[in-house]
């Protein structure tokens, strides 16, 4: 496995359930569990700040020490909590590090599009994202793609996307990753006329004759 790839220590967890994960979790552990290749899932722990920085260096790809045997794995999943800030739970999958796999990477827009000189240009992107094929030990970081040449009207679709060696998808080549557009202003509401209160029969009225009469 590449130096390049970030470890992380395990502690096998014999309690499982919500009050125990949220010991942990208070303890400075995030629960995780590892499986796969014909290994019965682990419930183990790993350090919670230690974690967050294979998040924060946006890596796929983790050695996994489970009882001091090193596993190649995948982040397979992480929960969130309700404000969806700090991790709650991983999930690692382990790896043949020879294997062809899936994984959904990230799709980065690099540069800003020339079209975006002229007035109301926007670049959109409808595709934020994109699963792709490759071995375990070749996963890039995300796919970039090079959009400072466009311009309004010019459209990037998945078969014009650039990807490394070794890295494929079976995506449509049709479907659109992005485009510089011009956004359609939106009208102003045409004012609406306040409406006159409607008067009181009576109010400010002089009686009429049948009501200004005196008794007999």
């Amino acid at each position: 496995m590449s130096t390049d790839t970030p470890t992380l220590s395990t502690e096998t967890r014999t309690k499982l359930g919500t009050r125990y994960n949220r010991r942990l979790r208070s303890a400075g552990r995030l629960p995780a569990v590892v499986y796969g290749h014909g290994h019965d899932p682990m419930h183990v722990s790993v350090d919670t700040r230690a974690f967050h920085a294979i998040l924060d260096h946006h890596s796929h790809l983790v050695e996994v020490n489970v009882d001091g045997k090193p596993q190649p794995c995948l982040i397979k999943d992480v929960q969130y909590d309700h404000l969806d800030r700090d991790p709650v739970h991983a999930d690692f999958a382990i790896v043949n590090l020879d294997e062809e796999i899936e994984i959904e990477l990230e799709i980065v827009l690099k540069g800003e599009p020339a079209g975006l000189s002229e007035d109301g240009a926007a670049l959109s992107q409808p595709m934020n994202t994109i699963v792709v094929k490759t071995k375990a030990n070749n996963i890039p970081e995300s796919i970039t793609q090079d959009v400072s040449a466009m311009n309004v009207g010019d459209q990037v679709h998945v078969g014009e996307l650039t990807f490394p060696d070794g890295v494929s998808t079976d995506v449509e080549d049709d479907l659109l990753v992005c485009q510089v557009v011009i956004r359609q202003e939106q009208p102003d509401p045409e004012p609406v006329d306040e409406l006159e209160e409607p008067g009181v029969i009576g109010e400010g009225e002089e009686p009429g004759p049948e009501e200004a009469g005196s008794s007999d």
